[in-house]
This record gives C-alpha cells, structure tokens and sequence, in this order.
C-alpha cells in the first residue's frame, strides 16, 4: 500500500469501475492539492522541496523510500509534537465534509487490515473503533489520517499514536467546563527578532506578548519549557503569569539568561500550564525561542583591503507575510577593497535552526569577483511555518568561514503572520 492508493480510494480513476466512498458528487483535487490540504505547513515545510518537485513529489507517493531523511524527521517532529496528529484530523474532517458513505468506508477499510495484517494496540483500536462491533466510529477525518500515518509509517503506527492518544486523553480531563466556555490565546509579537545570533556566553533577554482572546480568564497559569536544558535557569523553565489575566488582556512574559559555552543552533519551546502543571492547549506549538551561538574566528580584517558595499537591496514581498510561504530577496554588493574575491559564496548562517539544508541556503557568487566590479545575490527561501519576528542572517563565506567580521553581514527581516 501506498500513498497513491489512499488517494485512489477517495479519488478513483474516471474510468475506473469501483464504487465511490462518497455520498454525493466527487469533488476531484490532484494528489498534491489533496496531501496539501491534509498535511500541516510545518510538515511539508521539513521538505519543501518535495512538495515543489513534481518527480520528486510523485515517487515519493509512490514510494517513500525514496525520501528516507524526509520520513525520518517526519516521524521526529510527530513524536516531538504529537498533537500534530489532531491538525491532520480536523484537516482531513474539513476535507471530508461528512460526505462519506460508511458502508462503503468500512468496507474498504477493514478489507485494507486484512490485506495488510495491521495489528492494532487495544488504545488505537477503542480510538478507531466501536467497542461493541468491529466498525469504524464514523469520524473520517481521524480514519483517513490513520490510512496515512501507516503508509508511511507502518512498522511504528502503534508507537506513534501513543504519545498522541495519552496528550488528547490528559487534554480532554482537563477543565471541560472551561473547554465549553471557550479558552484561547493569540501571540501578539515579540522582540528581539527569533533566531537572533550571539556570541558564547552572551546575555539572551527575549520577550513575548500574548492576548487571552477566549472567554475564560486565566489564574494561576504558566508557561513552562518542553525538554528544559541544563544550562536554562531556574527561573525560565517555568514562566509565572501573575495575577488575573482576563479576556482582552494582553501579558508579556520574559527569560533572561546566558547563551551556551558550545556554538550551535538551539531551539526552545514554552507551553501554557494551569494550575496543576496540565497542559491547557496541547495541540499549539507555544511560545518558541531559536536562536544561534557563533564563536567568531578572530581574523584580523583589513576593510582597506578587502570591503564591500550594498549599492541596492529589494525584496518582493510585503512587510508582513504569511508564514510558509516563499520569500524572495536580492542585494548588489560592490566589491570595495583591492584583493579579487574568488570562489567566495553568502550562505546563511541561522537557517539550521529551522532546518534548512546548507545547500539551499548557500547562494553561488561569480568565481572572480574583481575590485570595483558588482554582483547580484538572490536569495529564495521559504519562511518559517510559524508566526512571529525573525531575523534571518547571511554572511559571505569562503571555505566554510566569513570573510568579513561579524558585524559585515546581510540580514532579512521577516515579521510572519
């Protein structure tokens, strides 16, 4: 089984003599506009290049062995963040409309678990199915999801719902009244920039403003750190909300603390708690904090020798953005100085935190670049899959260091909504 038979089962061929699973006229999408609508944006984006590639998007439906790196930090980010599993569901419900015939939809279904020997823990089977008889509950979105999840993960389906059916059975006890009365927040903004770059051992203050824009007021609530490292305070693993914060209300919350001895990339996460340390919004990836520890090489700099200027700089896309999507930039750098770049390239040096691959953000300058001569750098990325004010950092490069000192650097800021 593929992911191009679970796409046939809702979407046949014309041609094809085979029962419809829907009630009513089909409304046809293409494979990719059909695994688009299913998939988050966080989860295309760990591979947007498949997405983009037709060839490539099309042998890995169907067969996803092709992109071993891509299903190995798709299960990663599912593991790391279950309640992604809920975001297929409501998507593929979205999709499904209820318009499926259940007759039809069981038929398939437990033709396809004997075909394919799914064994089933007891959790995922009571999740998926009516206790009394061996039918499906009727809710499609969770379903067409599973169909998904097992294709591509086949071996650790039971494993992967685990973590996913424990977080939405904690999540589900807590509170249902206040559930009933509607209970949200929306991220306002936050300052400095993510994925700011800082020298070892440098002060981090980083604050974020939230709106409690739900119709419960929030007590005695917190924001504490997923997976806090050893280095993070005391007081930054738990972010204390003081007072009432009543709907309407806005509330900043801050961490102060010093960035790690080792350079690397690091990515922190904060999630709303109550009173009792639950989880109030398990499925909301929380406040993130990526930033970036670069030990600077020391090199002595002569700007007499070798320089450069920003003669122009544009960027096609409005000041605000929708986050994931495509982003395009463009520099003319003069080269100033009296030494021939050669073999010189801007890369970004923040993009890890994120995920990008070094190849992709690693533009191709001209071989010999002569004093007084120009260069055009274009650059074309797609911007990180969550809101929020980012500062993304390139560096012209050469054999793997900068050129130039860290304060030489070209930056893009990117403020996503």
């Amino acid at each position: 089984m593929n992911l191009k038979m679970i796409y046939e089962i809702f979407y046949p061929g014309r041609g094809k003599d085979q029962s419809s699973v829907w009630n009513g006229e089909i409304k046809y999408r293409s494979k990719k506009e059909f695994f688009e609508e299913i998939f988050p944006m966080e989860l295309r984006w760990l591979n947007i290049k498949l997405w983009n590639d037709k060839a490539r998007r099309s042998r890995f439906l169907k067969n996803i062995e092709t992109e071993k790196n891509y299903v190995s930090a798709l299960k990663n980010y599912i593991l790391e963040n279950p309640m992604v599993i809920s975001r297929m569901e409501n998507r593929c419900c979205q999709m499904l409309k209820n318009d499926i015939s259940p007759h039809q939809m069981n038929e398939i279904f437990f033709q396809l678990t004997e075909q394919e020997k799914i064994s089933f823990s007891l959790t995922l089977k009571k999740y998926l199915m009516c206790e009394e008889q061996d039918a499906l509950k009727g809710q499609w979105g969770n379903v067409l999801t599973f169909l998904i999840l097992y294709v591509i993960f086949s071996e650790e389906i039971n494993q992967l719902y685990m973590p996913y059916l424990c977080r939405k059975e904690k999540t589900l006890a807590y509170s249902k009244e206040s559930q009933e009365k509607y209970d949200s927040y929306l991220f306002q903004y936050e300052y400095p920039p993510d994925m700011s770059i800082y020298k070892p051992g440098e002060q981090i203050t980083h604050t974020w403003v939230v709106k409690n824009v739900g119709k419960v007021p929030w007590e005695q609530r917190s924001f504490g750190c997923a997976n806090p490292p050893d280095w993070l305070k005391k007081e930054n693993k738990d972010l204390e909300i003081a007072g009432t914060v009543y709907p309407g209300d806005m509330v900043s919350l801050t961490v102060c603390f010093c960035a790690p001895a080792a350079p690397g990339h690091y990515v922190l996460h904060w999630k709303m708690k109550n009173n009792r340390g639950d989880l109030v919004f398990g499925d909301r990836i929380g406040l993130g904090l990526h930033f970036t520890v670069v030990e600077e090489n020391g090199s002595i700099w002569n700007k007499n020798e070798n320089n450069y200027r920003i003669l122009d700089e544009t960027h096609r896309t409005p000041a605000t953005i929708p986050a994931g999507k495509v982003c395009e930039y463009n520099w003319i750098i003069e080269n100033t100085g009296s030494v021939t770049w050669e073999n010189y390239y801007c890369e970004c040096i923040n993009g890890d935190v994120w995920g990008y691959h070094k190849n992709e953000l690693r533009i191709p300058m001209k071989k010999r670049i002569e004093p007084g001569e120009y260069v055009s750098i274009h650059i074309e990325f797609v911007t990180p899959p969550i809101e929020g004010s980012y500062k993304l950092v390139w560096r012209i490069m050469e054999k793997g260091r900068s050129v130039f000192p860290e304060s030489r650097q070209l930056e893009v800021l990117l403020n996503l909504v």
